[in-house]
C-alpha cells in the first residue's frame, strides 16, 4: 500500500502539472480567436470566459490520456533511470505487481475521463451552442463597440460610433449600408452620418436607431444622380440578421440520446466518446515497457517513441471516426478494430521488452477468477 501511494502520488502529481501547461496553452490559444470575434463585433465581451469556462471539458477529453501517459513515462523513466525501480524489484516488487499498479491508477483516470467525456463535455458543448445562437439573434448595436467600424455578419453593412454612453447614446455615428442591384453590377450604396443618436423600440417590437443632426447619402459609385438628404431626425430601422434555427453539434448531443440513434454520425460520435476512456488502460500499459530505461541512457530516451504510439492512436481513431460517418467502415467493427491493432501493439512492446510473461499471467489469474463458479 505504501509503495502504490508513492507511485499515485507521482503519477498525478505529474500528470496534473502536464495537463496544467497543455489546457493553459490550448485555453489561450482559443481565448485569442474569441477576442479577435468580439472586437469585430460578433462575439460580446461578457460572455468570453463563459465560452472558455464551458469549453473546458472538451480541451480535457484529449489532454486527460495523454497527460496520463506521460507522466506514466516520465516517472516511471525517472525510477529506472534512478535504478529506483532496479532497488524495488530486488526488495520483491514483481513486474507484475507493476503492472497492477498501474491498471489501479489507469481505472482511476478512466473514471475521470468517462465522467469528463460522457456527461460534462456535451454539457458544456449545449451551453455553448446557446450562448452562439443568442448571439446571432443579436443586433449591431447589441455588440457595437466604440471606435471601431463594425461590419454585419453578411457584410452589407458597417457601423461606426465615437463614443457609446451606458444609456445608449451614441456620438458621431457613420453608417454604411450597401444594395446589390445585380449580378456583377455597381451597388446601391447608402451612407449615414449624423452628431448623435440612440435606439428606441416601436409597438411591433422593430427596433429603430434614430439619428439627430446629420445627412444622408444615396446612389450608385460612378453616376452622377447621387442624393444628399440633410436632416435634424432620420429613423434607420436595425433589422436583425435572420436567425438560423437552434441545431447542436453532434459534440453537445448527451450520450444518452447517441445511444438511441442509428445515423451513422451519432454511431461514430458515440463511439468516439467511448474510444477516449478506452485508450487510457492501453496506453498505461504501453508506457510501462517504454518507460523501461537503462540508466546510462537517461530518463527521455523512449519519451519520443511513446509520444508517436499515443498521437499515431488518436489519430487512427479520429480517421476511423470519419470512416463511420461516411459508411464507409462498418458499424460492427467501427472503431474497435482500432483497439484490436494498438492491443496488439502493446503485447509487441511487452514481447520486445521480455515482459510478457507476468503480464500473460496476470490476464490468467483474471481469466481464472472470471471463470469460476460463484
Amino acid at each position: 500500500m505504501i509503495l502504490y501511494r508513492y507511485f499515485a502520488s507521482q503519477v498525478f502529481l505529474t500528470m496534473f502539472s502536464v495537463a496544467g501547461v497543455v489546457l493553459a496553452v490550448a485555453t489561450a490559444w482559443r481565448f485569442s480567436g474569441y477576442l479577435d470575434e468580439a472586437a469585430q463585433g460578433l462575439l460580446t465581451q461578457d460572455i468570453l470566459f463563459l465560452i472558455i469556462a464551458y469549453r473546458l471539458p472538451g480541451f480535457l477529453e484529449v489532454v486527460i490520456p495523454i497527460s496520463f501517459f506521460l507522466s506514466i513515462m516520465l516517472v516511471y523513466g525517472r525510477l529506472w533511470a534512478d535504478s529506483e525501480m532496479i532497488v524495488l524489484q530486488a526488495c520483491g516488487f514483481s513486474d507484475r505487481r507493476l503492472l497492477v499498479t498501474t491498471l489501479v491508477m489507469a481505472s482511476l483516470v478512466m473514471l475521470l475521463t468517462a465522467f469528463v467525456t460522457l456527461y460534462l463535455k456535451p454539457l458544456g458543448e449545449a451551453e455553448v451552442e446557446d450562448l452562439f445562437n443568442e448571439q446571432r439573434s443579436m443586433t449591431e448595436l447589441d455588440t457595437l463597440v466604440p471606435g471601431r467600424f463594425q461590419t454585419l455578419r453578411t457584410g452589407k453593412r458597417v457601423t461606426y460610433t465615437e463614443e457609446l454612453t451606458s444609456d445608449g447614446e451614441l456620438d458621431t455615428v457613420f453608417i454604411a449600408e450597401f444594395r446589390s442591384t445585380g449580378f456583377q453590377k455597381p451597388k446601391d450604396v447608402v451612407t449615414v452620418v449624423a452628431e448623435s443618436g440612440h435606439s428606441v423600440s416601436d409597438e411591433n417590437g422593430d427596433r429603430f436607431l434614430v439619428l439627430r443632426n446629420g445627412k444622408r447619402f444615396s446612389g450608385t459609385p460612378g453616376r452622377s444622380d447621387y442624393q444628399v438628404v440633410e436632416y435634424e431626425e432620420y429613423g434607420q430601422l436595425i433589422e436583425r440578421e435572420k436567425n438560423l434555427e437552434r441545431h447542436y453539434r453532434r459534440g453537445a448531443i448527451p450520450t444518452l440520446i447517441l445511444s438511441k440513434s442509428d445515423n451513422p454520425i451519432m454511431i461514430a460520435e458515440l463511439q468516439w466518446r467511448l474510444s477516449i476512456v478506452v485508450i487510457v488502460p492501453i496506453i498505461a500499459l504501453v508506457a510501462v515497457p517504454l518507460s523501461k530505461v537503462n540508466p546510462r541512457q537517461g530518463r527521455y530516451t523512449r519519451l519520443v517513441p511513446g509520444m508517436l504510439f499515443c498521437i499515431l492512436y488518436i489519430v487512427s481513431l479520429s480517421a476511423a471516426r470519419s470512416a463511420v460517418e461516411k459508411e464507409q467502415l462498418s458499424i460492427s467493427a467501427g472503431m474497435l478494430s482500432i483497439h484490436v491493432i494498438y492491443f496488439v501493439v502493446m503485447l509487441g512492446f511487452f514481447h520486445m521488452n521480455k515482459l510478457s510473461r507476468p503480464f500473460v499471467a496476470l490476464w490468467a489469474m483474471t481469466r481464472r477468477k472470471s471463470n469460476a463458479p460463484a
